[in-house]
Protein backbone atom coordinates (compact mmCIF):
# COMPACT_ATOMS: atom_id res chain seq x y z
CA UNK A 1 0.00 0.00 0.00
CA UNK A 2 2.57 2.27 1.02
CA UNK A 3 4.29 1.76 -2.48
CA UNK A 4 1.13 2.25 -4.34
CA UNK A 5 0.65 5.53 -2.53
CA UNK A 6 4.05 6.85 -2.75
CA UNK A 7 3.69 5.72 -6.85
CA UNK A 8 0.63 7.83 -6.97
CA UNK A 9 1.69 10.80 -5.36
CA UNK A 10 5.17 11.08 -7.75
CA UNK A 11 2.54 10.50 -10.99
CA UNK A 12 0.26 13.53 -9.82
CA UNK A 13 3.10 15.65 -9.27
CA UNK A 14 4.76 15.02 -12.71
CA UNK A 15 1.25 15.35 -14.29
CA UNK A 16 -0.04 18.47 -12.50
CA UNK A 17 1.87 21.27 -13.96
CA UNK A 18 1.31 20.00 -17.38
CA UNK A 19 -2.48 20.11 -16.52
CA UNK A 20 -2.14 23.65 -14.91
CA UNK A 21 0.46 25.60 -16.88
CA UNK A 22 -1.13 26.09 -20.73
CA UNK A 23 2.41 27.08 -21.37
CA UNK A 24 3.73 23.71 -20.85
CA UNK A 25 1.15 21.55 -22.99
CA UNK A 26 3.65 20.62 -25.57
CA UNK A 27 5.19 18.11 -22.01
CA UNK A 28 1.85 16.39 -21.49
CA UNK A 29 1.69 15.78 -25.50
CA UNK A 30 4.59 14.29 -25.78
CA UNK A 31 4.45 12.29 -22.33
CA UNK A 32 1.38 10.38 -23.68
CA UNK A 33 3.11 9.73 -26.73
CA UNK A 34 5.51 8.32 -24.88
CA UNK A 35 3.03 6.54 -22.66
CA UNK A 36 1.49 5.13 -26.57
CA UNK A 37 4.77 3.48 -27.10
CA UNK A 38 4.67 2.02 -23.20
CA UNK A 39 1.48 0.82 -24.11
CA UNK A 40 2.11 -0.82 -27.35
CA UNK A 41 5.58 -2.39 -25.61
CA UNK A 42 3.47 -3.45 -22.54
CA UNK A 43 0.48 -5.02 -25.45
CA UNK A 44 3.47 -6.59 -27.92
CA UNK A 45 5.04 -8.39 -24.30
CA UNK A 46 1.37 -9.85 -23.32
CA UNK A 47 1.27 -10.85 -26.85
CA UNK A 48 4.86 -13.10 -26.87
CA UNK A 49 2.62 -15.60 -24.81
CA UNK A 50 1.53 -17.18 -27.78
CA UNK A 51 2.65 -15.13 -30.76
CA UNK A 52 6.48 -14.27 -31.63
CA UNK A 53 6.86 -10.76 -33.18
CA UNK A 54 10.16 -9.98 -35.02
CA UNK A 55 11.61 -6.98 -35.11
CA UNK A 56 10.34 -5.83 -37.98
CA UNK A 57 7.07 -6.22 -36.84
CA UNK A 58 7.67 -4.02 -33.69
CA UNK A 59 8.82 -1.71 -35.39
CA UNK A 60 5.77 -1.48 -37.41
CA UNK A 61 3.61 -1.39 -34.34
CA UNK A 62 5.55 1.06 -32.47
CA UNK A 63 5.89 3.06 -35.52
CA UNK A 64 2.42 2.88 -36.44
CA UNK A 65 0.71 3.50 -33.00
CA UNK A 66 2.88 6.92 -32.96
CA UNK A 67 1.13 7.65 -36.16
CA UNK A 68 -2.28 6.76 -34.83
CA UNK A 69 -1.22 9.08 -31.85
CA UNK A 70 -0.84 11.68 -33.91
CA UNK A 71 -3.78 11.36 -36.26
CA UNK A 72 -6.56 12.05 -33.24
CA UNK A 73 -4.01 14.77 -31.85
CA UNK A 74 -4.33 16.51 -35.26
CA UNK A 75 -7.94 16.68 -34.78
CA UNK A 76 -9.12 20.69 -33.59
CA UNK A 77 -12.28 20.08 -32.15
CA UNK A 78 -11.79 23.58 -30.90
CA UNK A 79 -9.93 26.50 -32.20
CA UNK A 80 -6.80 25.46 -30.67
CA UNK A 81 -4.31 23.11 -32.05
CA UNK A 82 -1.80 21.02 -30.70
CA UNK A 83 1.91 22.34 -30.47
CA UNK A 84 3.28 18.84 -31.28
CA UNK A 85 1.81 18.84 -34.34
CA UNK A 86 -0.17 22.19 -35.53
CA UNK A 87 -1.20 21.16 -39.03
CA UNK A 88 -5.06 20.94 -40.05
CA UNK A 89 -7.06 18.05 -39.49
CA UNK A 90 -7.17 16.99 -42.17
CA UNK A 91 -3.45 15.92 -41.71
CA UNK A 92 -4.46 13.10 -39.21
CA UNK A 93 -6.19 11.11 -41.95
CA UNK A 94 -3.22 10.79 -43.55
CA UNK A 95 -1.23 9.72 -40.95
CA UNK A 96 -3.82 7.26 -40.23
CA UNK A 97 -4.34 5.70 -43.73
CA UNK A 98 -0.48 5.37 -43.47
CA UNK A 99 -0.45 3.39 -40.64
CA UNK A 100 -2.97 0.81 -41.89
CA UNK A 101 -0.73 0.47 -45.15
CA UNK A 102 2.97 0.01 -43.10
CA UNK A 103 0.11 -2.46 -41.26
CA UNK A 104 -1.10 -4.10 -43.70
CA UNK A 105 2.30 -4.25 -45.78
CA UNK A 106 3.27 -6.52 -43.44
CA UNK A 107 1.56 -9.91 -44.98
CA UNK A 108 4.25 -8.65 -47.81
CA UNK A 109 7.56 -7.85 -46.12
CA UNK A 110 7.79 -10.20 -43.24
CA UNK A 111 7.27 -14.17 -44.87
CA UNK A 112 6.24 -15.15 -41.67
CA UNK A 113 3.54 -12.99 -40.46
CA UNK A 114 -0.38 -14.05 -40.98
CA UNK A 115 -3.57 -12.48 -40.09
CA UNK A 116 -3.11 -13.23 -36.16
CA UNK A 117 -0.22 -10.90 -35.95
CA UNK A 118 -2.00 -8.49 -37.95
CA UNK A 119 -5.33 -8.29 -36.13
CA UNK A 120 -3.04 -8.22 -33.19
CA UNK A 121 -0.92 -5.16 -34.28
CA UNK A 122 -3.98 -3.19 -35.56
CA UNK A 123 -5.17 -3.94 -32.01
CA UNK A 124 -2.59 -2.52 -30.67
CA UNK A 125 -2.39 0.39 -33.06
CA UNK A 126 -6.29 1.23 -31.77
CA UNK A 127 -6.03 0.77 -28.78
CA UNK A 128 -2.76 2.35 -27.41
CA UNK A 129 -2.32 5.02 -30.48
CA UNK A 130 -6.13 5.97 -30.21
CA UNK A 131 -6.45 6.06 -26.46
CA UNK A 132 -3.23 7.95 -25.84
CA UNK A 133 -4.42 10.52 -28.44
CA UNK A 134 -7.48 11.37 -27.28
CA UNK A 135 -6.04 11.94 -24.10
CA UNK A 136 -3.60 14.44 -25.05
CA UNK A 137 -6.31 15.76 -27.40
CA UNK A 138 -8.83 16.91 -24.07
CA UNK A 139 -5.73 18.34 -23.10
CA UNK A 140 -5.08 20.58 -26.28
CA UNK A 141 -8.51 21.52 -25.94
CA UNK A 142 -7.97 23.08 -22.56
CA UNK A 143 -7.27 22.11 -19.18
CA UNK A 144 -11.29 22.37 -18.17
CA UNK A 145 -11.24 19.53 -20.47
CA UNK A 146 -8.79 16.74 -19.05
CA UNK A 147 -9.84 17.03 -15.71
CA UNK A 148 -13.12 16.54 -16.63
CA UNK A 149 -12.15 13.47 -18.17
CA UNK A 150 -9.87 12.54 -14.94
CA UNK A 151 -12.75 13.56 -12.72
CA UNK A 152 -15.00 10.94 -14.02
CA UNK A 153 -12.87 8.59 -14.54
CA UNK A 154 -11.43 9.20 -10.64
CA UNK A 155 -14.78 9.09 -9.23
CA UNK A 156 -16.45 6.69 -10.80
CA UNK A 157 -12.81 4.33 -9.98
CA UNK A 158 -13.12 5.16 -6.30
CA UNK A 159 -16.92 5.12 -5.65
CA UNK A 160 -17.12 1.96 -7.65
CA UNK A 161 -14.49 0.23 -5.04
CA UNK A 162 -15.51 1.69 -2.33
CA UNK A 163 -19.59 1.41 -2.26
CA UNK A 164 -19.04 -2.32 -3.90
CA UNK A 165 -16.60 -3.51 -1.45
CA UNK A 166 -19.41 -2.39 1.38
CA UNK A 167 -22.56 -3.41 -0.36
CA UNK A 168 -21.58 -5.20 -3.58
CA UNK A 169 -23.86 -8.16 -3.87
CA UNK A 170 -24.48 -9.35 -6.99
CA UNK A 171 -21.61 -9.67 -9.60
CA UNK A 172 -20.76 -7.82 -12.86
CA UNK A 173 -18.47 -9.64 -14.66
CA UNK A 174 -17.18 -12.72 -12.08
CA UNK A 175 -14.94 -14.31 -15.51
CA UNK A 176 -13.63 -11.35 -15.82
CA UNK A 177 -13.03 -8.98 -12.26
CA UNK A 178 -14.97 -10.71 -9.79
CA UNK A 179 -14.45 -8.16 -7.27
CA UNK A 180 -16.94 -5.67 -9.67
CA UNK A 181 -20.53 -5.56 -8.81
CA UNK A 182 -23.81 -3.59 -10.09
CA UNK A 183 -23.82 -1.61 -7.11
CA UNK A 184 -20.47 -0.30 -7.48
CA UNK A 185 -20.91 0.30 -11.06
CA UNK A 186 -24.05 2.19 -10.60
CA UNK A 187 -23.08 4.10 -7.29
CA UNK A 188 -19.53 4.78 -9.02
CA UNK A 189 -21.78 6.35 -12.54
CA UNK A 190 -24.20 8.49 -9.79
CA UNK A 191 -21.26 10.01 -7.95
CA UNK A 192 -19.63 10.20 -11.40
CA UNK A 193 -22.31 11.68 -13.07
CA UNK A 194 -23.73 14.49 -10.29
CA UNK A 195 -19.99 15.89 -9.57
CA UNK A 196 -18.45 15.86 -12.78
CA UNK A 197 -21.87 17.63 -14.34
CA UNK A 198 -21.70 19.92 -11.51
CA UNK A 199 -18.24 20.91 -12.16
CA UNK A 200 -18.73 21.07 -16.18
CA UNK A 201 -21.58 23.09 -15.93
CA UNK A 202 -20.40 25.73 -13.25
CA UNK A 203 -17.27 25.79 -14.14
CA UNK A 204 -17.33 29.30 -15.55
CA UNK A 205 -18.98 30.27 -12.06
CA UNK A 206 -16.22 28.21 -9.89
CA UNK A 207 -13.05 29.67 -11.69
CA UNK A 208 -14.54 32.93 -13.60
CA UNK A 209 -16.97 34.22 -11.89
CA UNK A 210 -19.46 34.30 -14.39
CA UNK A 211 -21.64 31.64 -15.59
CA UNK A 212 -20.62 29.20 -18.71
CA UNK A 213 -19.97 25.68 -19.17
CA UNK A 214 -16.76 23.95 -20.17
CA UNK A 215 -18.63 22.57 -23.19
CA UNK A 216 -19.44 26.56 -24.66
CA UNK A 217 -16.32 26.32 -26.50
CA UNK A 218 -17.84 23.20 -28.70
CA UNK A 219 -19.72 25.06 -31.56
CA UNK A 220 -22.80 26.59 -30.62
CA UNK A 221 -23.35 24.94 -27.55
CA UNK A 222 -23.31 28.30 -25.54
CA UNK A 223 -26.99 29.39 -27.71
CA UNK A 224 -28.54 26.08 -26.30
CA UNK A 225 -31.69 26.24 -23.47
CA UNK A 226 -30.00 25.89 -19.97
CA UNK A 227 -31.98 22.64 -19.50
CA UNK A 228 -30.58 21.26 -23.12
CA UNK A 229 -27.00 21.99 -21.68
CA UNK A 230 -27.65 20.41 -18.17
CA UNK A 231 -28.99 17.08 -20.03
CA UNK A 232 -26.48 16.86 -22.71
CA UNK A 233 -23.67 17.30 -20.04
CA UNK A 234 -25.15 14.54 -17.43
CA UNK A 235 -25.72 12.43 -20.78
CA UNK A 236 -21.93 12.50 -22.03
CA UNK A 237 -21.19 12.62 -18.15
CA UNK A 238 -23.06 9.14 -17.82
CA UNK A 239 -22.18 7.59 -21.09
CA UNK A 240 -17.74 8.09 -20.10
CA UNK A 241 -18.57 7.05 -16.59
CA UNK A 242 -19.73 3.64 -18.35
CA UNK A 243 -16.87 3.40 -20.54
CA UNK A 244 -14.63 4.40 -18.30
CA UNK A 245 -15.51 1.25 -16.36
CA UNK A 246 -15.81 -0.51 -19.99
CA UNK A 247 -12.33 -0.09 -19.98
CA UNK A 248 -11.20 -1.14 -17.08
CA UNK A 249 -13.03 -4.66 -17.62
CA UNK A 250 -11.68 -4.27 -21.65
CA UNK A 251 -7.89 -4.64 -19.49
CA UNK A 252 -8.94 -6.83 -16.91
CA UNK A 253 -9.79 -9.45 -19.99
CA UNK A 254 -6.91 -9.29 -21.88
CA UNK A 255 -5.11 -10.16 -18.45
CA UNK A 256 -7.34 -12.82 -17.23
CA UNK A 257 -6.80 -14.33 -20.70
CA UNK A 258 -3.34 -14.35 -20.80
CA UNK A 259 -2.81 -14.90 -16.78
CA UNK A 260 -0.94 -12.03 -15.97
CA UNK A 261 -1.70 -9.52 -12.78
CA UNK A 262 0.27 -6.47 -14.11
CA UNK A 263 1.00 -5.69 -17.70
CA UNK A 264 4.50 -4.34 -16.88
CA UNK A 265 5.92 -3.01 -13.56
CA UNK A 266 6.78 0.42 -14.67
CA UNK A 267 4.75 1.65 -11.83
CA UNK A 268 5.38 0.13 -8.20
CA UNK A 269 2.44 -0.42 -6.61
CA UNK A 270 0.17 0.41 -9.80
CA UNK A 271 1.42 -2.05 -13.02
CA UNK A 272 1.98 -0.75 -15.91
CA UNK A 273 0.56 2.11 -17.89
CA UNK A 274 -2.32 0.25 -19.30
CA UNK A 275 -3.22 -0.57 -15.90
CA UNK A 276 -2.91 3.03 -14.59
CA UNK A 277 -4.84 4.47 -17.77
CA UNK A 278 -7.21 1.69 -19.31
CA UNK A 279 -10.15 3.32 -17.90
CA UNK A 280 -9.18 7.05 -18.85
CA UNK A 281 -7.85 5.93 -22.70
CA UNK A 282 -11.81 4.42 -23.12
CA UNK A 283 -13.19 7.54 -21.40
CA UNK A 284 -11.04 10.01 -23.25
CA UNK A 285 -12.32 8.36 -26.80
CA UNK A 286 -15.48 8.47 -26.46
CA UNK A 287 -15.33 11.90 -24.70
CA UNK A 288 -13.56 12.99 -28.36
CA UNK A 289 -16.18 11.39 -30.35
CA UNK A 290 -19.18 12.69 -28.37
CA UNK A 291 -17.56 16.47 -28.48
CA UNK A 292 -17.25 16.53 -32.32
CA UNK A 293 -20.48 15.25 -32.59
CA UNK A 294 -22.40 18.40 -30.16
CA UNK A 295 -19.47 20.28 -32.26
CA UNK A 296 -21.71 19.95 -35.47
CA UNK A 297 -25.08 19.86 -33.86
Amino acid sequence: MLKRIITGTILVAVLLPFLIFPKIELGFEIIFLLGSLVATWELLRLYSHDEKFNIGEKIVAYLSSAMAYLAVLALNITDKTSSLLPMRPITGVALFLLAAVFVLSLLVFSPKCNARHISKILFIVFYSGFGCGAIATLRVMGTKYIVYLFSITVLTDVFAYVYGMLFGRHKMAPNISPKKSWEGAIAGSIVAVVTSTLFAYNYGMLFKGEQFTIFDGLGNFSTFSEPLKIFLISGVTLVGSICGQLGDLVASKLKRTYEIKDYSNIFPGHGGFLDRFDSATFTAMILASLFIFITCL
